[in-house]
């Protein structure tokens, strides 16, 4: 199975290498490869993939597919508190008397 995220492009040309970007997922940076995606500019969506862009996104459709993403991490976190909800309020056992 393969995970590829959008990412905006936030600066191009990073640590001197003109193919290096840095691009923002969620408030998390990190340098990429766009030698595969050259024509990328600064404001930018591209699909990342293990490290390298391999295709340019419609903002419209990266911003769809990253509010999906927060819709999925809001409903995790809700079913691990509803999960630790129900785990301190389970009575405690006791232990059996040898």
């Amino acid at each position: 199975m393969c995970l590829a995220l959008p990412a905006r492009v936030v600066t191009k040309g990073v640590n001197g290498v003109a193919d290096d970007a840095v691009i923002d997922v969620g408030g998390v940076r990190k340098t990429v490869s766009l030698a595969m995606v050259p024509e990328a500019e600064v404001g930018d969506y591209v699909i990342v993939h293990v490290g390298y862009a391999i295709g340019r996104l419609d903002p419209d459709e990266a911003a769809q597919t990253l509010a999906l993403f927060g819709a999925l991490e809001r409903h995790h976190a809700e079913q691990d508190a509803e999960q630790d909800a129900a785990t301190l309020a389970e009575p405690d056992t006791p232990e059996s008397a040898p």
